[in-house]
């Protein structure tokens, strides 16, 4: 099954009597062992046909809604393609009664995220927001399932944004290859092009053509409601038949459900600006609701496994640098692609033949029967896994319930119920002879983008798009999302020190019996001895492949019977069941303190690594981050220092251990951990996995060196693209300056993220068209920060574009922000972080945050009060104190132009 359908399941029947179902409703419980179950989740449907399905996890006071109408690019017409995501970017267009604008303006005063999707079966929408915001939501959602604009003034702007993320995704070197693989196998057919259709489809459609697939397919009995998050759900279901219930069911159009039928033995040859060759090999499968699933999306897990016989073919053989397998399906037929990236020096025929032949071995002898149960496993602790965040076991419970139409628990128990002879019948069945073998090799050409999409379906973030017209709200919305969250931070982590110094940092949650650590070790450049430059990459890729008391084979057989996702390294991670944390930590504590560096892992990662530093130079990407560093850092500083591939093909495995034996220290080293577990079994578990781990030696300074005053500079990189890409920046403070959050608010009202109500966003983009896109950055640690600004303009506007941002950061400091620029900034930072917490990784991430930086444990739980007192005086003493307009410095991309001489 694809990522993002992850899971299958079937709504319980349609009432009569809302009431009814409200008091009916239970909870589907299922073992956590299983896979993630329907435990929490509650379902009823509305007269006109609305399934509604709610969630209940209050891991954080976050609600994610999401509405799933059957209506995907299968069931668009010849010649009218690329139009069901075209009506998913319509729809954020705005209604006459909350226009474009007006919907913007909520999702920036909320702190929200808005997002759209468009797959092979369906379209979805959803936004996530604090939780007391949920009728919003919903009333915006049930505005549009029937009062869309849908104006052709809108579609003569959203034309082009569609058009240009179609020219986007098709710069990404796997989207290419899997869109041509695609239409290779099934042409002709409406399975044989992606969700994102025919360019030209798209470029000629008039918004009538938009407006007939709306009117037909947008309705209540074509859509499923999923109410997600911090929630009761017969409460729920409530504001569900307030905002729905009256919306009329309609007739939907007669559509064939047919399978697609693949045409066997094709091949596709495509040349792309990537510096590796990749082979894919696509087989025709079954698709999510047919017989043959689970097992296909247990078979890719099992294909790329570490310990699978591809892997050490193909990986450990040297012929490839990677292998990936990734079931790209709809409800009923669909591709099981198997990328192979091949090592310099490989032919794409030879992979194939080893690969080919390593199948032909494994469909006369069977699995090995530890790797089915860990293909099982895995297959299982990734569903898990993504059930534990709101977000995540909303669309579980969205494409499962709302699209494929079974019950999360029953594909759960599908997998189960595989044994190692449902694979290898699968396997023969499906995978004896690809459908087409596409060949991706490396050209000089500059894509159109920089996209490194690998999937099918057209997914859209309009939290960060460019705003159209008027603010238009109802009275009632516009009080509600200028009125304060009541929402706050849930976390309050305990911390402590082990006696070997290692720090620990423990935030309880209760709602999954799972838990996720994240570790890291202080490093500096500083460390790396001259003429080992690299060693720091070198030492972590390796370390992954084992230690003293776990080497490679016996680690990745435990860790993928308890199907837990480890690894090892200067930052280290863990996810797993709780009932597996003393074993896991067990294998971590091995991995940071007795790392072995054994071959052939050291030869094929030191080989990996010095071929991948020979073309590193030579991505632009690359490139202008070391110009930056070098305009910005001082001349001796150790971060200036690059690896080459002389310098670590001469790293020995005594140079890494001594390495490590001097710089991978306890009292260097923090730990966050969050899950279903009390700080009292963490520290024991900690102390026993830990505790013998000891010090070598004084404790090395990892502090990095201080950035000189902030100067003017300047680099030119040219490229063959057609559009100009420019970093100015400046030194900036560190995480531990008193204005450090006045400076967050500041980088928000200027330019974070892109925001559309951001005013690099409204004066450079919106106001004058002068870039196509502008965002500031706030990039700061416990030593300290740079503060930059980015932006792409065409070569005719990129001096326009610098001399506004200059004039931008000076009137930062002339005049202070309106008050709604300042109340808008926080509001956007406080829901952002809100809406980190609505994951265990969220937290974690959060957790490690405040631990590696020395931050106050309750650093998140004060921040609404601590941003509520930032003033408009604060925010312009503070651009005063920081900002230097006139000392930035320059690196440009792109085209020549005066910029490749000179600064402006």
């Amino acid at each position: 099954m694809t990522p993002h359908n992850p899971s299958t399941s079937t709504t319980l029947g349609m009432t009569c009597l809302l009431a009814f179902l409200i008091a009916a409703a239970l909870p589907q419980a299922v073992a956590a062992q299983s896979g993630p179950g329907d435990a929490g989740i509650f379902t009823t449907t509305l007269h006109n046909g609305l399934r509604v399905v709610v969630v209940e996890d209050r891991a954080a006071p976050v609600v994610q809604t999401g509405v799933w109408y059957g209506f995907g690019s299968l069931q668009e017409t010849s010649g009218k393609t690329g139009l069901a995501h075209a009506l998913e970017h319509m729809l954020f267009r705005g209604t006459p009664e909350i226009s474009s604008g007006g919907l913007d303006d909520i999702v920036a005063r909320l702190g929200a995220q808005m997002n759209g999707e468009t797959n092979y079966d369906f379209t979805q929408f959803y936004f996530e927001m604090p939780a007391d915001k949920l009728d919003v939501a919903l009333y915006i959602d049930a505005d549009r399932m029937q009062h869309a604009a849908l104006r052709a003034s809108d579609w003569a702007i959203e034309r082009n944004a569609v058009l240009n993320e179609i020219d986007g995704d098709a710069s990404s070197p796997f989207f290419n290859l899997l869109s041509r693989v695609r239409a290779a196998a099934f042409p002709g057919q409406p399975s044989g092009r992606t969700p994102l259709g025919n360019r030209e489809d798209v470029a000629h459609a008039t918004v009538a053509d938009i407006a007939r697939y709306y009117k037909e397919w947008y309705a209540p009995n074509n859509a499923t409601l999923v109410i997600a998050g911090d929630v009761n759900h017969a409460s729920a279901f409530a504001k569900a038949q307030r905002y729905f219930g009256a919306i009329p069911p309609k007739k939907l159009p007669a559509w064939p459900r047919a399978n697609p039928t693949p045409a066997g033995g094709q091949t596709v040859e495509a040349q792309f600006p990537f510096p590796f060759e990749i082979l894919d090999l696509a087989y025709a499968v079954p698709g999510d609701t047919q017989r043959g699933e689970p097992a296909v999306s247990t078979l890719s897990t099992l294909i790329e496994n570490q310990r699978s016989p591809f892997y050490r073919a193909l990986v450990e053989g040297n012929i490839a640098l990677a292998i990936e397998a990734n079931a790209d399906t709809q409800l009923r037929g669909g591709l099981l692609h198997v990328f192979i990236v091949l090592n310099p020096g490989r032919t794409a025929r030879e992979a194939q033949s080893v690969f080919a032949s390593t199948l032909d071995s494994v469909l006369q002898n069977g699995f090995d029967p530890d790797l089915v149960v860990a293909a099982k496993r895995l297959t299982l602790a990734e569903r898990l896994f993504a059930a534990d965040s709101i977000g995540g076991f909303g669309d579980l419970a969205g494409y499962t319930y709302g699209i494929v139409g079974e019950k999360i628990s029953e594909e759960d128990s599908r997998l189960v119920a595989l044994t190692g002879s449902d694979l290898l019948s699968a396997a023969r069945t499906y995978l004896s002879r690809p459908t087409v073998v596409g060949h991706l090799s490396p050209n000089e050409k500059p894509p159109r983008g920089n996209s490194d999409k690998s999937s099918a379906e057209a997914s859209d973030d309009f939290s960060k798009r460019v705003p159209n017209g008027p603010i238009v709200q109802p009275a009632w919305i516009a009080k509600a999302v200028r009125t304060p969250t009541t929402a706050r931070s849930v976390l309050e982590p305990v911390a402590f020190t082990l006696p070997n110094g290692l720090h620990v940092i423990v935030q309880t949650k209760t709602d999954r019996p799972t838990f996720v650590l994240r570790g890291e070790i202080a490093s500096s450049p500083a460390f790396e001895p001259l003429g080992k430059q690299g060693i720091i990459r070198l030492a972590s890729s390796v370390a992954d492949y084992g230690s003293e008391n776990y080497p490679f084979a016996q680690r990745r057989k435990l860790t993928d019977e308890m199907g837990a996702l480890v690894e090892t390294g200067r930052e280290f991670s863990a996810q797993g069941e709780t009932a597996d944390f003393e074993r896991i930590a067990q294998i971590i504590a091995d991995g940071e303190a007795h790392p072995t560096f054994a071959d052939p892992w050291l030869e094929i990662e030191r080989s990996q690594l010095a071929n991948s530093l020979q073309s590193e130079g030579n991505i632009s990407g690359v490139m202008i981050d070391r110009a930056y560093d070098r305009l910005l850092l001082s001349s001796d500083d150790p971060s200036l220092r690059q690896p080459t591939a002389p310098s670590v093909q001469g790293v020995t495995r005594e140079d890494l251990l001594a390495y490590t034996k001097t710089y991978w220290r306890p009292d260097l080293t923090t730990i966050a951990v969050v899950g279903n577990l009390t700080p009292q079994r963490v520290r024991g578990a900690l102390e026993s996995a830990f505790g013998a781990w000891r010090s070598s030696g004084p404790r090395p300074n990892p502090h990095l060196m201080p950035m000189p005053p902030a100067s003017t500079g300047h680099d030119y990189i040219g490229t063959a693209a057609n559009q100009v890409f420019i970093r100015l920046g400046q030194p900036a403070i560190s995480r531990s300056n008193r204005d450090y959050d006045t400076f967050l608010v500041l980088n928000q009202i200027l330019g974070g993220s892109g925001a559309f109500e951001s005013r690099l966003w409204q004066e450079l983009r919106q106001k004058r068209g002068l870039v196509y896109s502008v965002d500031s950055q706030l990039d700061s640690d416990s030593d300290r920060g740079d503060f930059r600004v980015e932006l792409n303009a065409s070569p005719d506007r990129v001096v326009e574009a610098v001399e506004l941002v200059r004039s931008e950061l000076e009137r930062l400091q002339k005049e202070p922000v309106s008050e709604t620029e300042l109340q808008e900034a926080k509001a956007r930072l406080v829901g952002n972080a809100l809406l980190d917490e609505s994951s265990s990784n969220g937290q974690a991430k959060q957790v490690l945050d405040i631990g590696a930086n020395d931050l106050p444990l309750d650093y998140y739980r004060t921040l609404n009060e601590r941003f509520s007192q930032i003033t408009a005086a604060d925010v312009q003493r503070v651009a005063r104190a920081y900002l230097r307009p006139t000392r930035l410095v320059e690196v440009y991309a792109g085209p020549a132009g005066p910029w490749a001489y000179h600064t402006i």
